[in-house]
């Protein structure tokens, strides 16, 4: 009976672990404010340690941002980066074997996200489509959230390059869903639903089924607010 085993750690002595990929069979955890990649190594009693992959040298952890969200396709690791001027998505190439792994230099595939000390957004993943999202906060202005020309505030929808695709919502953009605070959990499920959940200011955090050019209310609403404009969350 699960219920009655013990909890124990698996890995101590991170520093603010933020965000876990796996490179094939080995989780890398991204460190938010030492800006560190690190790649967890199996011990033989079942638990881990740590081993060093990389620094990222321009993240400027400050607040919320820094080091932030990490995602892997193929050879490739990307990462959600909070640097002196703004959320950036960088792309790098791994090289080596399970405890000696290592990044070739950085190739920015979207910038100018907009940062902040709070509301970064921050975390990335590969839906079942092969495309690219990523969650913006609207970084301390709430009215971005509404704005489409801007980055911040959304859910955004990629090719791995950083293009927009064609099937987009909104023509020429990558804007995939728009009016959110802080989202910063996504997640597929039944037949490709998309979850994303979302840090609320000071009375509902939000679960929300994401579609497609929807408008999910902040900062007109917040929570449940039966407006026709606006889509609710499923849970508040």
């Amino acid at each position: 009976d699960d219920k009655n085993k013990p909890v124990r750690d698996l890995i101590t002595g991170l520093d603010v672990p933020w965000s876990v990929a796996f490179y094939g069979q080995t989780p890398l955890v991204s460190e938010r404010d030492k800006a560190r990649i690190v790649e967890l190594l199996p011990r033989t009693d079942g638990t881990y340690t740590s081993r060093e992959v990389a620094i990222i040298k321009n993240a400027a952890p400050r607040g919320e941002g820094g080091l932030l969200g990490l995602a892997v396709q193929g050879k490739y690791l990307y990462a959600y980066v909070t640097t002196r001027q703004d959320n950036r998505i960088e792309r790098f190439a791994v090289h080596g074997k399970p405890g000696s792994l290592s990044l070739g230099p950085p190739a920015t595939i979207l910038k100018g996200i907009p940062r902040s000390t709070n509301h970064n957004g921050g975390r990335i993943a590969f839906g079942p489509d092969g495309k690219l999202y990523a969650t913006t906060g609207d970084a301390g202005t709430p009215k971005l959230a509404q704005d489409r020309a801007s980055l911040g505030g959304k859910i955004l929808r990629m090719e791995p390059n950083g293009a927009v695709p064609k099937d987009n919502p909104f023509k020429g953009s990558l804007v995939y869903s728009y009016g959110h605070r802080n989202p910063q959990g996504i997640a597929w499920y039944d037949d490709d639903k998309m979850y994303a959940s979302e840090f609320g200011q000071n009375t509902w955090d939000e679960l929300n089924v994401i579609t497609p050019g929807g408008n999910y209310g902040w900062p007109v609403v917040e929570g449940i607010a039966k407006k026709s404009e606006f889509i609710d969350p499923v849970q508040q």
